[in-house]
């Protein structure tokens, strides 16, 4: 693998991203010059993933033993393609869509931005280096949240993108502590050093993987260190929902599989076990939680607490089959999820809200709409054959034979309880379709208030009404090209898994090498 190319992964989108900032005056220009980026990042994300090599290794920090060393493997390769698709897609999706606080520009350089740090956070080996692309991934994020957010309620936009900061920020802090105080011990930042030959003991080594563990799970996030989430999705605009939940919380998911498990021992009986719990915890906490929504956009985001749940249970088995789940889940989360916030924006362009209460026969009136979001949502809830059903199974399975150090009949009560949160996932994905796409015609009523339900329910909206275009707008041929490759990835992961697992499995075994 050249070193060109994995440089130019982190390069590419940080200097497209500076030029399109500069060129913010020429919106047009300027976010053409944006999509090109976006594009030419995923072409060199994919010639990376198929050239053979080793990598960049050289110093940085010498002072302070810290490399630049960069990497692409079986466990980072599937998460840095997912993010390179989702962030073309979503620049792709801004050359026609108007966010609704303009500087269309100004969103795009961000997204490049964001792009940069989160493939330099997948690529990169050794800590510190982790730890410098994740904050750059981060802070972003605030803007898009802050700056682009429900032009209807600023306070609350600001409010959601503080909170999202300071929870994620703290996190992190938390994280780099960790990492300090395991180089302490293993003398080096470099992670295939410590996964070879670092053995964590005593005190020092439990709260190492303590502080590692919070500030993971604060971005994955696990419950109950997720409430900065639901706000965060619901007041930041569409691209930046499909970003957050595709992209920027894989950071957790695979911080987890590449930082965590090498600094954590199996067998200490509690910690693992304790991370597990709570992942399982999250999944039906999540999944009630579904149940109870009135906003559409807050029901997305409280089932990724949901699939995130099963990445951590898939970790928190250590063994090969495990990594494979938390992999797999992870990228198919971000291909399903961001189909769904894409829909999901799409279609509060049209009715103008999100409330469920407004939100019916939705195959009347935008058929192909419906049966998109109808395809994601069965995807979602784990329909076999669909991209959605390998990641938990996997996580189910790893958890019923988990590795040899951890109790057996703990993790089988686990796995019990997240096939019951699978039950309790398709409840209310099932429950949402049948509310949102079929429903009552009396329950119809666009953004207008004023006309009681029951006139609603005896007359059709006047053509050439806002009320008619609004309603009976069907997918366009930009949107079919911005949504049509997450639909497709979605049902080819389904039929044929194993071109992801059979490459997760050999670079599992290959960094960590004692997992069964």
């Amino acid at each position: 693998m050249s070193a060109w190319l994995l440089n130019g992964l982190v390069a590419v989108p940080f200097v497209l991203a500076v030029l399109t900032r500069l060129l913010g005056r020429r919106e047009g220009t300027a976010v053409a010059v944006a999509v090109l980026g976006g594009l030419v990042t995923l072409g060199l994300s994919v010639a990376a993933a198929l050239a053979p090599g080793t990598g960049v290794d050289v110093p940085w920090i010498a002072q302070l033993g810290v490399r630049w060393h960069l990497g692409l493997d079986g466990i980072s390769g599937p998460l840095v393609l997912m993010s390179t698709l989702v962030v073309a897609l979503c620049l792709i999706s801004l050359v026609r869509h108007d966010p609704g606080c303009g500087a269309r520009a100004d969103l795009a350089a961000l997204l490049l931005l964001i792009e940069a740090g989160v493939l330099g956070s997948f690529l990169a080996l050794d800590m510190v280096l982790f730890f410098a692309f994740f904050e750059v991934a981060l802070i972003p994020m605030w803007f898009v949240i802050n700056g682009w957010g429900d032009p209807h309620d600023e306070s609350g936009r600001r409010r959601a993108a503080t909170r999202f900061l300071v929870f994620t920020v703290l996190g992190s802090a938390l994280m780099l502590v960790g990492f300090m105080i395991v180089r302490s011990q293993a003398g080096t930042f470099d992670i295939e050093q410590i996964a070879a030959t670092y053995r964590p003991s005593g005190a020092v080594g439990v709260t190492a993987a303590l502080l590692v563990g919070l500030g993971l799970a604060v971005k994955t996030p696990l419950w109950p260190l997720h409430i900065w989430l639901p706000d965060a999705h619901s007041k930041a605009p569409t691209v930046g929902s499909v970003v957050l939940a595709a992209v920027l919380l894989k950071l957790g998911t695979y911080g987890f599989v590449r930082f965590w498990m090498p600094v954590t021992d199996p067998d200490w009986r509690l910690l693992a076990p304790f991370v597990a719990g709570l992942a399982v915890v999250g999944i039906v906490y999540a999944a009630l939680a579904c149940l109870a929504q009135t906003d559409l956009k807050r029901l997305i985001a409280y089932s990724s607490v949901g699939h995130m749940g099963f990445v951590v249970l898939a970790v928190a088995t250590f063994t090969i089959g495990g990594v494979q789940g938390a992999v797999y889940a992870s990228v198919a989360h971000g291909l399903i999820t961001g189909l769904l916030f894409f829909l999901a924006g799409a279609i509060k362009d049209r009715y103008g809200t999100g409330d469920l209460a407004r939100l019916t026969v939705l195959y009347g009136k935008v058929p192909r709409l419906a049966g998109l979001f109808a395809f994601a949502a069965m995807a979602s809830l784990g329909l076999p054959g669909l991209a959605g059903f390998w990641g938990e199974m996997l996580a189910i399975r790893s958890a019923v034979y988990p590795s040899p150090g951890l109790p057996a009949p703990t993790y089988t009560v686990l796995a019990v309880i997240a096939a019951f949160g699978v039950i309790l996932t398709s409840a209310y994905f099932l429950a949402l379709m049948r509310g949102m796409l079929q429903g009552a015609p009396a329950a119809v009523r666009p953004v207008n208030e004023d006309v009681p339900s029951i006139e609603l329910a005896t007359r059709e909206v006047e053509p050439g009404t806002p009320e008619a275009g609004a309603l009976r707008r069907d997918i366009d041929g930009m949107e079919w090209v911005t949504w049509g490759p997450l639909a497709a990835l979605t049902l080819v992961l389904g039929v044929a898994p194993g071109l992801l697992l059979g490459p997760v499995s050999e670079a599992a075994q290959a960094f960590f090498g004692g997992l069964s």
